[in-house]
């Protein structure tokens, strides 16, 4: 009898492996046979579940946003200090930012990758627009930017530079970049 697969588990083992490729050779030199590998599949395998490489790129980059997005629902009642659990303070987070700056650059050369880009910010920022206490909108809109931005700009540094960005440097240029952003309007 054959063997039945689930196809969307398979899908997540392949992104999952190609995470780690990406982490491995960066995304540009990432090959399919470098997923086959990190999955244990043949080169034929990843093929079968993805078209093409593009495909494959793209369903990962919707993965590292989902587990984004997913860490962010599950936090609970945001505090100032809350967002920091998506900067790169361990070498699992490390590796998530390494892929998601190798995307962010790849992402103006391509149209796919730059739409599936946009949409995550989009809904990382109305999640950050959920937790501002602001009832303006454009407020809402340019302190979310704002947190995104400062976020990414320390991740950035970071990834780049991790000798002079250890956790400690990264936590204080958190808390005076972002925490600021998080307070309550007064009222």
């Amino acid at each position: 009898m054959p063997k039945i697969v689930d196809r969307d588990a398979k899908c997540e083992e392949l992104t999952r492996a190609a995470i780690e490729a990406i982490a491995e050779r960066g995304l540009e030199s990432v090959k399919l046979s470098d997923v086959a590998r990190i999955a244990g599949v043949t080169t034929g395998t990843v093929g079968y579940y993805f078209r093409d490489k593009e495909e494959l790129l793209i369903e990962t980059l919707n993965t590292v946003a989902r587990d984004i997005l997913e860490r962010m629902r599950n936090l609970g009642p945001i505090k100032p200090d809350s967002l920091q659990v998506y900067l790169p303070l361990t070498p699992k987070l490390m590796k998530q930012w390494k892929v998601w700056l190798a995307y962010a650059g790849a992402s103006p050369s391509s149209p796919k990758l730059s739409k599936a880009y946009r949409e995550f910010y989009a809904d990382i920022e109305a999640l950050y627009a959920d937790i501002l206490d602001e009832t303006d909108p454009e407020i809402v809109r340019v302190k979310a930017g704002n947190i995104i931005a400062a976020l990414d700009g320390i991740g950035l540094c970071a990834v780049l530079q991790p000798q002079l960005w250890p956790a400690e440097r990264q936590i204080n240029a958190y808390k005076e970049l972002v925490e600021p952003l998080m307070k309550t309007k007064s009222r």
